[in-house]
């Protein structure tokens, strides 16, 4: 099974996290089949990208037991910096990119969402940064997510970890359209094809360039903190607990 499987329709790639019994946790091979298939359709005709995911969740953000096994800090700069690689392609993607959240959306799997051009949500999905649990942080929810939702509640959903229901994350801004499940796929075309007539190629570059380069500094920064702190002892003995099911 595809760790990202791909659909065309109407001229527009879904890209879906297709990890389903592990709720599309994202480990190396989903990081990196992300990056690939993101590089290969942002440079292609298509008219844009939709990224979902598969079964219940669109994504538990990154694989714990993938960060519990980081050994040394060469192994965590591999995998962090695949991260802020993906990221990056997804960030100054020359196609408009189009979250479809199915399901939950958690940690990573939420953050990611800061750099999709639209969100729309499904009336049932939820979303949560709760890295402070293992001894971690989101290092995209405080440094673009503050300019998104804010200080104040950026801080607050870090610190609490609490639950946002899909009308929360339209309130905050995190989510821009809510609509019954069984529409998400055809409203997520329906946007993209709008997006897609809206822009020219070279005014969407830019402006993503533009956007960007606001947070690239300010976001390696935090990725360096969390490198830092998923080898610490205290977040492997956390992150320990959390697979044994005891956190």
């Amino acid at each position: 099974m595809a760790g990202v499987s791909v659909e065309l329709r109407d001229n527009i790639a879904i890209l879906t996290l297709n990890r389903p019994e592990k709720l599309n946790a994202l480990n190396r091979v989903m990081w990196s089949e992300l990056k690939s298939k993101l590089s290969g359709y942002c440079g292609s005709n298509v008219l844009g990208i939709i990224l979902t995911g598969s079964g219940r969740a669109f994504s538990s953000g990154d694989d714990i037991s993938e960060m519990y096994s980081l050994r040394d800090l060469s192994d965590a700069l591999e995998f962090f910096g695949l991260i802020e690689s993906t990221i990056e392609e997804l960030a100054l993607c020359q196609k408009p990119v189009v979250a479809a959240v199915n399901g939950l959306a958690v940690g990573g799997g939420a953050e990611i969402l800061f750099f999709t051009d639209y969100v729309i949500a499904s009336k049932d999905s939820w979303f949560s940064f709760p890295e402070a649990r293992i001894g971690l942080i989101a290092p995209i929810l405080l440094t673009v997510g503050v300019s998104t939702i804010g200080l104040r509640f950026a801080r607050k959903l870090s610190l609490t970890c609490e639950r946002l229901i899909a009308s929360d994350a339209l309130r905050l801004g995190l989510v821009d359209e809510v609509v019954d499940s069984e529409n998400l796929l055809e409203v997520a075309v329906e946007r993209v094809k709008i997006l897609a007539q809206n822009t020219t190629r070279e005014s969407l570059i830019y402006m993503k360039k533009l956007l960007y380069q606001q947070y690239r500094r300010l976001l390696s920064e935090a990725l360096n903190t969390l490198i830092i702190l998923a080898l610490s002892e205290s977040s492997k003995d956390r992150m320990r607990l959390f697979l044994e099911k005891k956190l």
